[in-house]
Order: structure tokens, then C-alpha cells, then sequence
């Protein structure tokens, strides 16, 4: 008989843990997705420029005299994206395409329809957003403010 309850105890007890591992990687993979989602929902929405930066030099206001870019909710693939330039002399042009973004490892890739890829880390400080990355082997450095 004591054999008995004890094989019990014993395939409680490993049922147990089998149940608590199955649970606690369940909260993992919803934290990850709530991060993801978090992510998303942090870059959707109008953004004015308030820097651009080429390799330390301030374009903003010398070449660039107004910038936006918009980002449509992130879909889980890709999502849409506009950014209009208005420069000094008076002239502007508008980039649209799509977007994708890596949560890991914090980075958006805008994919422009002309066939253009920027890739770019993505840093959120409140209502602001950081963005840096390389264009054409320059360091560029993006600040925006939630329009």
C-alpha cells in the first residue's frame, strides 16, 4: 500500500510541474506579443521632424525646411507609410511604401514603392522617437514628435 501512494505522490508531483512549465511559458508568450503589439501601436500615427542629422551635421532648417512621416497601425506584416519633405528652396517630395518591424531587435525597415530599403533603429523617449541608421554609408539621426 505505501508503494501505492507513493508512485501516487510521485505522478502528482511531475504532473505538477509539467502544468507549471506549460503556464509559465504561456505568460512568456503573451508578454512577447503584448510587447509586439506595444510596439506597433507606439510608431502608428503623424510624427513631425524636429532633426535630421547627416553624419553629425543638422540638415534640418538648412536643406529640410519641414518633414513629416505617418505610419498606418502595424499589421502583423507589413503596414503602409508616407514621409514628405519640403525643402528650403520651396520644393518637396513625398516617399510612400510599406514598413516591417523587428521588436527584438527594435528596428523598422521602410521598403519605399520606388524600391529604396531603409533600415532604421527605432527608440521611443515619451512622446518622441528617435530613429538612426545608415543611408548611402552616412549616419543619419532622425528625432520626431508626435504630430
Amino acid at each position: 500500500m505505501k508503494n501505492v501512494f507513493s508512485k501516487v505522490n510521485l505522478a502528482a508531483s511531475a504532473l505538477l510541474l509539467v502544468v507549471l512549465a506549460g503556464f509559465s511559458s504561456c505568460k512568456k508568450d503573451n508578454d512577447n506579443k503584448n510587447n509586439l503589439s506595444s510596439l506597433g501601436e507606439s510608431i502608428a500615427g503623424k510624427w513631425e521632424l524636429s532633426s535630421f542629422t547627416i553624419d553629425g551635421v543638422e540638415i534640418m532648417g538648412a536643406v529640410i525646411s519641414a518633414s513629416k512621416m505617418e505610419f498606418e497601425a502595424w499589421n502583423g506584416s507589413n503596414s503602409g507609410f508616407e514621409w514628405s519633405l519640403i525643402y528650403s528652396d520651396g520644393s518637396g517630395e513625398t516617399q510612400t511604401g510599406n514598413y516591417e518591424e523587428d521588436y527584438e531587435a527594435k528596428e523598422v525597415e521602410i521598403k519605399s514603392r520606388d524600391g529604396d530599403v531603409l533600415k532604421l533603429d527605432i527608440d521611443f523617449n515619451g512622446d518622441g522617437l528617435n530613429l538612426s541608421g545608415q543611408l548611402d554609408d552616412e549616419r543619419i539621426i532622425i528625432k520626431a514628435a508626435r504630430n
